[in-house]
């Protein structure tokens, strides 16, 4: 079972995540850490949106910052994304050894698109 704590977190990843914006700034941001002219020159939009949208992040612990003399870059903070995915899977095998249990497998089968395979596991 997970803790209840957990589910704090992943109401801070949900918040984070339901933004098309703040999905192309982790976009960017895997591919390395950027400054927030940097994120804004390649999004087109304005440096106060993309602040906030880099503070929703933040408070999801999903980013880290860097400042450096005027600049701010930011990156992504890949220990907090490996323990989301791991809690994620958690729940999901969670569900699905209870789905199991009672009889029916395909509902896992169709989450995960796997029809008589293991869900995937985490990788990054």
């Amino acid at each position: 079972m997970v803790q209840p704590s957990f589910f704090d977190e992943f109401g801070a990843l949900f918040k984070a995540l339901s933004s098309e914006t703040r999905i192309r700034v982790i976009d960017l941001l895997t591919q390395g850490e950027r400054c927030v002219c940097e994120i804004t020159a390649e999004l087109g939009l304005s440096q106060p949106l993309v602040s906030h949208h880099l503070s929703l992040l933040r408070e999801a612990s999903l980013v880290h910052r860097r400042g450096d003399g005027a600049r701010t870059y930011y990156s992504i903070d890949w220990r907090q994304f490996d323990h989301l995915v791991a809690g994620l899977q958690l729940l999901v095998d969670t569900g699905c050894a209870e789905t199991e249990k009672g009889g029916s497998t395909g509902v896992c089968a169709r989450a995960w698109g796997t029809a008589g395979r293991s869900a995937p596991s985490s990788t990054r």
